[in-house]
């Protein structure tokens, strides 16, 4: 019902007064260029850096893997237990060790060991045994085989011996912990295949591994030329 007493808005400009919204300044526009602009500068970076490596890398020279073997013996394959029969008196025996081995994408690996310590005692004969090491390296992009089983043979200690047959080899005696000769060992490469031999022989003394590593190095390298 319609009141007298009431205070009801009276005809006129009353209300505020319609505003305009804010308009956006100069500087938000700028902003938003220098952003795309940003951008855009980023993607032709990153596309001129791939296509420089791409360029560089079509550029490189491949791999030469001419003279890298597919496949070697390994370990225990290496040896047969009448080949060292004149380097091992008495009864021994033949087992894989699990140190290292498998076919992996860089290498393939086997080592086996050969003894008599279970039986020497008995036998009454001087502990021995040989350990054969070998590894079959594989190319990767920015090296052959070769390269790589020469570049494991130099950080390997001793001296060369010029073991007939193979690319490079290292020899040395190796003292006991009471400063006897009682062991020795050989490693040498033939293209991209690593071989490495450990002999013990106890009371051999000193300078006289050099002779039956070298025969065994051979026997080796018979068993990878075929």
């Amino acid at each position: 019902m319609y009141d007298p007493g009431a205070q009801y808005p009276q005809p006129g400009p009353q209300w505020p007064p319609y505003q305009q919204p804010p308009r956006r300044g100069r500087g938000g526009v700028i902003a938003l260029v220098l952003v795309f602009g940003l951008v855009a500068l980023a993607g032709a970076g990153a596309g001129a850096y791939f296509l420089f490596f791409q360029e560089d890398s079509s550029k490189r020279p491949a791999v030469d893997t001419s003279l890298d073997l597919a496949d070697a013996p390994m370990g225990c394959g290496i040896f047969t237990e009448a080949e060292l029969a004149p380097f091992i008196p008495g009864t021994f025996t033949t087992e894989p060790t699990d140190i290292i081995g498998g076919d992996r994408d860089y290498e393939k690996s086997a080592q086996c060991n050969f003894s008599n310590q279970k039986s020497h005692t008995a036998q009454g004969r001087p502990a021995a045994w040989v350990i054969v090491t070998t590894k079959l390296l594989k190319a990767n992009q920015s090296q052959s085989g070769v390269e790589k089983a020469k570049r494991e043979l130099g950080r390997k200690p001793g001296n060369a011996v010029g073991v007939p047959g193979t690319d490079d080899d290292r020899f040395r005696e190796i003292k006991s912990s009471n400063n006897n000769i009682s062991s020795g060992d050989i490693w040498f490469t033939y293209h991209n295949v690593l071989i490495g031999i450990t002999y013990h022989y106890e009371r051999l003394g000193e300078n006289k591994f050099t002779q039956p590593l070298m025969e065994m190095s051979a026997i080796a390298l018979g068993k990878i030329t075929g």
